[in-house]
C-alpha cells in the first residue's frame, strides 16, 4: 500500500508538531496552575462572559438588514458599479442589489439552492434588458458568451496570483496532497482530543465540566462568526453574478475594445482616441472665438456672418496642463430646420459646449435643440447623453456697459458688473434647464480674453464622464456588426477552411493511394497486395 506521507514530508510534520508543542501543553498547565491558586472559577466565569457577549454581537449583525428610514444598514454602502456604466445598467444593478440584501450564506452548503439563487440573478438581469422576449435568458450570441468567460477567466487568474499565496509555486498534484494530509491531521487530531477528553474526565472532572463548558461557548461564537462571513461570501457571489450578466445582456460584449481597435472603428484600449467636443450655438454667439481661444491661435474665420457651412474638426494636442481633445466647430443655429443635424451631431460626441450670448434673451431654439438632445437620450437608455457644458459669451457687453474691470467674483458679487453677470447665469440656466455651476461666463474678444482657464478646467472635470460615454458609443458601433457584409466575409472564410481541408485530404489519399501502388507492385509472386490481405477468405 502507498504512503499517504513520505519520509520527509514525515519529517516535517514533525518538526511542526515539535515546535507547537509547548504552546499545546501551556494551556493545561495553566489551569492547573489556576486550579491550585484557587482563581479558575473567576477565569471561567470571565472566559463565560466573553463568549456570551461575542455570540450576542454576532446574533445582532446576523439579523436580516433592515431597508426601514433611518435604519443603520439603510445607510450602508452597497457596492459600486461598474464606471463606464450607462443608466439602464445602474438600473439593472440596483436589481442586483435586492437580491444580495435577500440572501444568506445557506446558499453555500447546498449546490442547488447556489445554482438556483445565480439563475434566479440572471433571468432578473436578461428581463430588464429583454422584457418582450418569451426567454430573455438565453438573448445572447456565442461570441459574447465566449468573451464573457475569457474576462472572467482573466479577473480569476489575476485574483489567485495577488490574493493566494503560493499559488505560482504550488502545483495540482501538491494540492491534492496538502488536502489528503488535512484530512489526516483532522482525523489524528479529533481521536487526540477524544483521548484527552475522557482522560480529564477520569483524572479531574472539574477541570473537565469547565472545559467542555469552554468548548460549547467557543463552538457557538465560531459558527456565529462563520454564518457571518458565509452571508457576506453569498452576498458577494450574488453580485459578481450579476456583474458578469449586466455586461452579458447589456450588449458590451458585442466586441471587444481591441477587437474594435483592430477594425479601425475606434484605437485600442491603451491608446483611446481623444474626446470629441462639439463647439455649438447661435450665429454670432462667439463659437470660432472661443475654438481659437481654446487654440491660442486662429483656427477658425471669425465674422458678423456665418463663416462656415458645415462641421470643421481640429486635433487639440496634448500638453503638460490639459489633454488631447478633438474639437468640432459646427455651423451657427439659426434656424429651426437645423436642430435635427445639429443635434444628430450632438449625440455622436463626447462632450457638448454650448455658447450663449449673455447679452441675447432668444434662447428658445437652444432649449429646443438640447431638449431634443434630452429625448434622444431618453429613448436610448443604454447609452449616456454627453455632458453639456455652456459658455456664456459678451459678458462685457452687459451693464454698466462703460466698466471692464475683471476678474469677477460671481458667487459672491460686489460690483454692479458682476450682479449682472451672475443674473445672467441664473437667467441661462433656467432657460436651458441646466445648473448654474454648468455655465462659464467669459469674453473671448481676441487681445481681451476673459475665463478661459475656467473654460479649460470645467471640460477637465467632465472628462471622465465624456470618456464614459465615449466607450458606450464605441461599443455600439460595434454592435452594428453582424449584418449582411460580415455574414457574407464569415461565409467566404468557412469555404476556405473547407476548401484547405479537402486539398489536405485529397493529397493524403493520393499519397496513400501511391503508397499503395508501390506495395502492391513489389509484393513477391505468388502473395497477394495490401488490398487483397484485408479480402475475407
Amino acid at each position: 500500500m502507498r504512503r499517504l506521507l513520505g519520509h520527509r514530508q514525515g519529517l516535517s510534520i514533525a518538526a511542526l508538531l515539535l515546535a507547537a508543542l509547548p504552546v499545546l501543553v501551556l494551556l493545561p498547565l495553566g489551569v492547573m496552575w489556576l486550579w491550585h491558586r484557587g482563581g479558575l472559577l473567576v477565569w471561567v466565569a470571565a472566559m463565560a462572559a466573553c463568549f456570551f457577549v461575542a455570540g450576542l454581537l454576532i446574533a445582532v449583525a446576523r439579523r436580516p438588514r433592515s431597508t426601514a428610514a433611518g435604519g443603520e444598514d439603510a445607510q450602508a454602502p452597497a457596492a459600486p458599479p461598474d464606471a463606464d456604466w450607462s443608466a439602464h445598467d445602474k438600473a439593472a444593478w440596483q436589481r442586483v442589489l435586492a437580491f444580495s440584501d435577500e440572501v444568506t450564506g445557506e446558499i453555500l452548503a447546498d449546490q442547488k439552492a447556489a445554482l438556483a439563487t445565480a439563475r434566479a440573478v440572471i433571468a432578473e438581469v436578461a428581463a430588464h434588458y429583454r422584457p418582450n422576449e418569451a426567454q430573455p435568458i438565453l438573448q445572447f450570441t456565442l461570441p459574447e458568451a465566449l468573451l464573457l468567460i475569457e474576462r472572467i477567466s482573466r479577473r480569476s487568474r489575476r485574483l489567485v496570483i495577488d490574493a493566494v499565496p503560493g499559488s505560482r509555486r504550488l502545483r495540482l498534484g501538491q494540492l491534492l496532497w496538502l488536502n489528503e494530509a488535512r484530512k489526516t491531521a483532522m482525523a489524528v487530531a479529533e481521536t487526540g482530543s477524544g483521548v484527552w477528553r475522557v482522560g480529564l474526565w477520569l483524572l479531574n472532572p472539574v477541570a473537565a465540566v469547565f472545559s467542555e463548558a469552554r468548548r460549547t461557548l467557543q463552538g457557538y461564537a465560531t459558527s456565529g462568526l462563520s454564518a457571518f462571513l458565509a452571508d457576506r461570501v453569498a452576498r458577494i457571489l450574488v453580485e459578481e453574478v450579476g456583474r458578469a450578466a449586466i455586461n452579458l445582456y447589456s450588449g458590451r460584449l458585442r466586441a471587444d475594445i481591441d477587437e474594435l481597435g483592430e477594425d479601425r472603428l475606434a484605437p485600442p484600449a491603451l491608446a483611446p482616441p481623444p474626446p470629441r467636443v462639439l463647439l455649438a450655438g447661435r450665429v454670432n454667439a462667439g463659437k470660432s472665438s472661443l475654438l481659437n481661444a481654446l487654440f491660442g491661435e486662429v483656427k477658425a474665420a471669425v465674422d458678423v456672418l456665418p463663416a462656415t457651412d458645415r462641421a470643421n474638426a481640429y486635433v487639440l494636442g496634448e500638453s503638460p496642463d490639459r489633454p488631447a481633445v478633438e474639437l468640432i466647430d459646427s455651423v451657427g443655429l439659426e434656424r429651426p430646420e437645423q436642430i435635427d443635424a445639429l443635434a444628430e451631431l450632438a449625440a455622436g460626441s463626447d462632450m457638448l459646449v454650448w455658447v450663449c450670448a449673455a447679452n441675447s434673451a432668444a434662447r428658445a431654439l437652444d432649449r429646443e435643440l438640447l431638449d431634443r438632445l434630452r429625448q434622444r437620450f431618453v429613448a436610448e437608455p443604454a447609452l449616456d447623453m454627453p455632458p453639456v457644458l455652456v459658455v456664456m459669451s459678451h459678458i462685457d457687453r452687459l451693464r454698466p456697459f462703460t466698466e471692464w474691470s475683471p476678474p469677477y467674483d460671481v458667487a459672491q458679487p460686489i460690483t454692479d458688473k458682476a450682479v449682472n453677470i451672475r443674473a445672467a447665469i441664473e437667467a441661462v440656466a433656467q432657460d436651458l434647464a441646466l445648473a448654474p455651476s454648468d455655465i462659464v461666463p467669459a469674453r473671448l474678444d481676441e487681445g481681451q480674453l476673459y475665463n478661459v482657464d475656467a473654460i479649460w478646467s470645467a471640460i477637465l472635470a467632465r472628462q471622465d464622464a465624456a470618456r464614459r460615454g465615449q466607450l458606450l458609443r464605441i461599443l455600439r458601433l460595434g454592435n452594428r456588426r453582424g449584418g449582411f457584409s460580415e455574414v457574407a466575409t464569415q461565409m467566404i472564410g468557412a469555404g476556405r477552411l473547407i476548401a484547405a481541408t479537402l486539398r489536405r485530404s485529397g493529397v493524403q489519399l493520393d499519397a496513400n493511394a501511391e503508397q499503395g501502388a508501390h506495395s502492391g507492385q513489389d509484393a513477391p509472386a505468388g502473395q497477394d497486395g495490401p488490398a487483397d490481405e484485408k479480402q475475407p477468405k
